[in-house]
């Protein structure tokens, strides 16, 4: 967290500044930018140009700035602040105080206002000229033929493809547990084992789950989540949950229902 939910919600916020001239940027911290020049050059590229163009891929941000591109990564704990206004309240996992020993990368502008990232544990980054053909498909595109070619052949396990952003771009690992739950399938499955008619379901509810849970305000709001704890039951069939790190990531899942 913050997800694909999570980071179209700070697209929106930063389409506020569109078409701003940018008079400063500052990050306080050099490890944050992961691009070389560090924070000397992404100034130099930035300063007087305007913001053309907000975008999201996955769970990245991107900022078209003149003529090149600053990728925001939000990490963790990430939140974006357009003109002092937060454009999320809360995340799970992090403080939900601003403070300024937390923020982290900040733009501001000629007309007035900016543009800042709050991060308390820094696990985010900015890059000048990310290159975005590193993302694979956003999540929100999804087909089925497209999800068969990401699992035609794999020996990975289904939940390590979906994490993987260079394969499906905007999944984090509350959306993975609420899709796979939802859809009835087993996260240590391996990719070339799931068939054709769970391939679709699995489509499908990928895409009903974002939508679902963007109305609801956050990848944070799914079914299974106040169950993800010690203790914790299926509120499909009553089930006790069981929790295991799969693709390095905490994960619940109901042996249950889940095959």
């Amino acid at each position: 967290m913050p997800e694909l939910i999570e980071v179209e919600t700070y697209r929106q916020a930063a389409s506020e500044a569109l078409h701003r001239t940018v008079s400063g940027v500052d990050a306080f911290h050099d490890s944050y930018v992961r691009s070389s020049g560090g924070v000397s050059r992404l100034r130099s590229s930035l300063l007087h140009n305007e913001l053309s163009a907000v975008e999201r891929i996955g769970k990245l941000l991107v900022l078209r700035i003149g003529g090149t591109s600053v990728g925001v990564r939000f990490g963790m704990t990430g939140r974006l602040v357009v003109d002092g206004q937060v454009s999320i309240a809360e995340l799970l996992y992090t403080t939900n105080e601003i403070k300024k020993s937390h923020i982290r990368f900040v733009v501001t502008f000629e007309e007035g206002g900016d543009l800042a990232i709050v991060d308390p544990r820094s696990f985010g980054s900015v890059e000048l000229g990310f290159e975005t053909s590193r993302l694979g498909i956003d999540a929100l595109k999804l087909t089925p033929n497209v999800m068969a070619t990401l699992l035609n052949g794999s020996k990975g396990t289904l939940k390590s493809i979906l994490l993987n952003q260079s394969k499906i771009s905007g999944l984090g690992n509350l959306l993975c547990d609420e899709v796979l739950w939802r859809a009835g399938i087993s996260p240590l499955r391996i990719g070339n084992s799931i068939n054709e008619i769970e391939i679709l379901r699995l489509s499908e509810v990928i895409l009903k789950t974002i939508s679902e849970l963007s109305a609801r305000g956050g990848s944070h709001m799914g079914d299974l989540q106040s169950q993800r704890r010690t203790g914790g039951i299926c509120p499909i069939d009553g089930a006790p949950l069981l929790r295991q790190v799969v693709a390095g990531r905490t994960t619940w899942w109901c042996p249950a229902h889940q095959s």
